[in-house]
């Protein structure tokens, strides 16, 4: 009887661990950070900073690709000074694989209503960003360089 019930024991683990269809999961996002250097800039006497960076990604590994969004937040200066009540600031995106290498990159201009204050925080979305990603390679192969375009 022992011999029976350890007999099913071993069919049930073989045939449950064969017949499992094993994905490789990726891991959490790539990290989005400002590029060092491209964190403030000039534009006809506004002083144009970008603070923080936000991703949301979701990986498609059959198809090895990852989908994501990113949000940038920052400050406008000095604009109490201007009587403008639009910007348009260039943004650029990367998208860096393994050993430092741009698998992707776009240019985003955005428009931004500013106020007659000294400081006005802005935050901006892009969604919808594509991009390839290698096999067997987790979240923090990559990484995300937003900053803003000269």
């Amino acid at each position: 009887m022992l011999k029976f019930i350890y007999t099913i024991l071993i069919v049930v683990l073989i045939t449950s661990c064969s017949s499992s269809d094993f994905e490789f999961d990726p891991g959490a996002c790539p990290r989005a950070a400002i590029m060092s250097g491209s964190e403030t800039s000039m534009f006809n006497g506004l002083k144009i900073e970008l603070n923080r960076t936000v991703m949301i990604c979701e990986y498609n590994v059959k198809r090895k690709k990852i989908d994501f969004n990113v949000g940038i937040i920052g400050d406008i200066i000095n604009q109490d000074q201007l009587s403008v009540s639009t910007i348009q600031i260039p943004l650029f995106i990367a998208f860096i694989g393994p050993n430092d290498v741009v698998i992707n990159k776009w240019s985003k201009n955005n428009i931004i209503k500013i106020n007659n204050k000294k400081i006005t925080s802005f935050s901006i979305g892009i969604e919808n960003l594509r991009s390839d990603i290698m096999e067997g390679r987790t979240g923090s192969s990559y990484k995300v360089l937003i900053g803003i375009q000269k």
